[in-house]
């Protein structure tokens, strides 16, 4: 091999490579772009949880005022259960006295001397 032949061959060689090294930049161009792409999502990712972060503290707040109201609301039901029973025990005794007078009554419409004075 020549000496002319070998500088053709190195010179094969080196615009091969020149080509890769062309092809490798343009690649790690794009994987900086990718990068920076990357980087946005992420912050914006951040963000994303930090707002979900305060949405959950909030709703965590909402749940315990809601325990809080069930728990008051299951108070009154049995404060209202326990007037209803108290108003039946009462609508029981009121209905036995309407009884007890009207015994008394028809006692009373049934007996005619009552009414009428014995001394006429």
């Amino acid at each position: 091999m020549t000496d002319e032949q070998k500088l053709d061959l190195i010179l094969s060689k080196m615009t091969d490579m020149q080509s890769d090294i062309g092809s490798l930049k343009a690649d790690v161009a794009g994987l900086k772009t990718d990068v920076a792409d990357l980087k946005t999502d992420v912050a914006v990712l951040k963000t994303d949880v930090a707002a979900l972060k305060t949405d959950v503290a909030v709703l965590k707040t909402d749940v315990a005022v809601l325990k809080t109201d069930v728990a008051a609301l299951k108070t009154d039901m049995e404060n209202v259960k326990k007037d209803i029973a108290g108003l039946k025990r009462m609508d029981d005794m009121i209905f036995d006295e309407v009884e007890r007078v009207h015994e008394i009554l028809n006692a009373h419409t049934a007996d005619t001397l009552l009414h009428h004075p014995t001394y006429m």
